[in-house]
């Protein structure tokens, strides 16, 4: 086996755990194929548990393994680290697809929202049907949204980020009391605080198809509500009715939202087989040429790819790593252990990972616009954008690359885009706004709640980035096994489930750091980077927690178990 089998090309995103770059795999008589590697970052890969963390996420991958399913080729080392070969799919998600399709002022058709809906369903079917040693691989996605389904300029649908699912006796399971995924498309019993479950993505596609459909989140509550009154929606209303959508294809989506799990369909199966049933009747061309052909019609940006290359950095090198065949029983991680979640940076000039560990492309600026949401508590800023009316905190000028119309994401892998809609307030039993209104559709689109800094990667651009984005929360990985602990869910969620009258489960555990990004382990195990916000569902005693963060010293300290507990940490060199 050839030493230079992969080639990196340019880098596109750093963080925390790891950096990404375009690449490209060669073989004999010329053959070249683009793909994008996953290198851990080098001062990470000498440690063996994160190395065993970051192997995890390979052998997952390993197991997912179908044409609905953004792949992982690879796993290899080199004297740099461990990195993973996976897919670059040459498309964009359904998010840059749903703004495009709003900004031309067209919906998606309802045969094409039913084939999105049964290619989505044949990889989730895939990913539960996966067994290992006799167990399930995993129960549940936990973030089905459109940020996290992908489609290709040749019509093909491939759903992403399945790092954050329950894994079962494979490699990691989730942290308890963690919030993980979206949550403007989480299931009702999710919210409360119940598990995820098969059930709980059918929900999540439920409100992902009636967006196609209709242009807007389905239990959207009103003008600039905020996500206690989204979540309070989800839970307590139900869903608009859709327009001008045959009965058949309406009957299918509403069902997938009914707010009792067991008034869902019984499997993923059967919705797949209900609108296979409708397209059957509907005598539409429901296929991926279809869909090609429709995407092509709403002009989107063009996909990595097609971009020219950017001019080359004096930073940037291209050299080879070495092959090394990944097999899905090639390790064995320990129960209970989670890669901790990554803060992935921007190149500047390049493209930038999205949350969802697709590529975003930007271009620095020498005045950058305010962010639209507060960076701290992620509310709508008011039109002056200098203090949040929320939670009063001025705010620092950030680049964001959602409020363009034209932002292609389109890198392929088992990774994750927080993506709530923006919403609007109004009482939740008021009246919803018309179906009709365009204009506000495009401003409903569903965009990130993340913020990306261009950076420079000549100077000490790290610690600088750490020090901006001390509140930001940014929720980036790639290609497998990572979790999402979105820090401000914990307490609204804790919030949610008191105004509903549900006990909480326990007290919230919520750990910050400055600069951020420092690596949390508590009783001895890795569970997250600083901001962190969990369940302290940990014996009522004292429990000892470290944070570490290279450059910086150790700090350990302890805190009391099942209890409500805050620690805002100054980090020193």
């Amino acid at each position: 086996m050839k030493e230079s089998r992969y080639q990196l090309v340019r880098p596109l995103a750093v963080g925390g755990m790891a950096e990404l770059f375009l690449g490209k795999t060669r073989g004999a008589g010329g053959f070249e194929k683009p793909v994008a590697i996953k290198r851990m970052l080098p001062h990470l890969a000498r440690d063996p548990t994160l190395t065993r963390m970051f192997l995890a996420e390979a052998r997952l991958a390993t197991h997912l393994q179908h044409q609905n399913i953004a792949s992982v080729y690879d796993v290899g080392s080199s004297a740099e680290g461990l990195f993973l070969v996976m897919e670059l799919v040459e498309g964009w998600d359904l998010s840059v697809l749903l703004r495009h399709a709003l900004h031309h002022g067209q919906r998606f058709p309802p045969h094409l929202v039913a084939f999105i809906g049964t290619q989505v369903l044949a990889g989730l079917v895939h990913a539960y049907r996966r067994l290992h040693e006799g167990r399930p691989v995993l129960t549940a996605h936990r973030d089905v949204s459109p940020s996290n389904i992908l489609v290709s300029r040749e019509g093909e649908v491939k759903v992403t980020d399945f790092g954050i699912a329950r894994i079962e006796g494979v490699s990691v399971g989730s942290q308890p009391g963690t919030f993980k995924g979206k949550l403007p498309y989480s299931a009702p019993e999710v919210l409360q605080g119940g598990p995820a479950t098969a059930a709980s993505d059918q929900f999540a596609l439920g409100i992902v198809l009636h967006e196609l459909l209709s242009g807007r989140h389905p239990f959207e509550p009103g003008e600039s509500a905020d996500s206690m009154a989204l979540a309070l929606a989800i839970i307590q209303q139900e869903p608009a009715p859709l327009a001008e959508v045959p009965p058949a294809l309406h009957a299918v989506i509403l069902r997938a939202l009914a707010r009792a799990p067991a008034q869902r369909f019984p499997r993923p199966e059967d919705m797949a087989e209900a609108l296979s049933r409708y397209l059957a009747q509907s005598g539409e061309p429901a296929s991926s040429h279809a869909l090609a052909g429709f995407i092509a019609q709403l002009h989107p940006p063009p996909t990595l790819l097609e971009r020219e290359e950017p001019a080359e950095q004096p930073h940037a090198q291209t050299h080879t790593l070495p092959h090394l065949t990944l097999s899905p029983n090639a390790m064995k991680t320990p129960n209970s252990e989670l890669p901790p979640e990554e803060d992935w940076d921007e190149v500047p000039g390049g493209p930038a990972l999205s949350t969802s560990g697709q590529v975003v492309r930007t271009e620095p600026e020498s005045t950058p616009p305010l962010a639209s949401r507060c960076a701290h508590c992620h509310a709508p800023l008011p039109a002056d954008g200098a203090r949040c009316s929320r939670c009063g905190q001025t705010q620092s000028p950030v680049i964001s690359p959602l409020g363009r119309d034209d932002t292609p994401l389109e890198l392929a892998s088992p990774s994750r885009t927080p993506e709530p809609a923006e919403f609007s307030p109004l009482e939740l039993g008021g009246p919803r706004a018309a179906q009709a209104e365009l204009p506000r559709l495009a401003e409903r689109a569903p965009r990130p709640q993340n913020t990306y800094v261009p950076v420079d990667m000549r100077g000490p651009w790290r610690r600088r980035l750490r020090s901006l984005l001390t509140t930001l929360l940014v929720l980036g990985a790639v290609g497998g096994a990572l979790w999402v602990a979105w820090p401000h869910a914990g307490p609204l969620l804790a919030r949610l489930r008191a105004s509903l009258g549900v006990a909480p489960h326990t007290a919230i555990l919520s750990i910050q750091s400055t600069p951020s990004g420092a690596t949390v382990s508590v009783d001895g195990k890795v569970v997250g980077t600083t901001p962190l916000f969990i369940d302290n569902i940990y014996p009522e005693q004292d429990i000892p927690v470290r944070l570490t963060l290279k450059g910086y010293k150790p700090w350990k300290g302890t805190f009391t178990g099942n209890q409500p507990v805050s620690l805002d940490v100054q980090l020193k060199r």
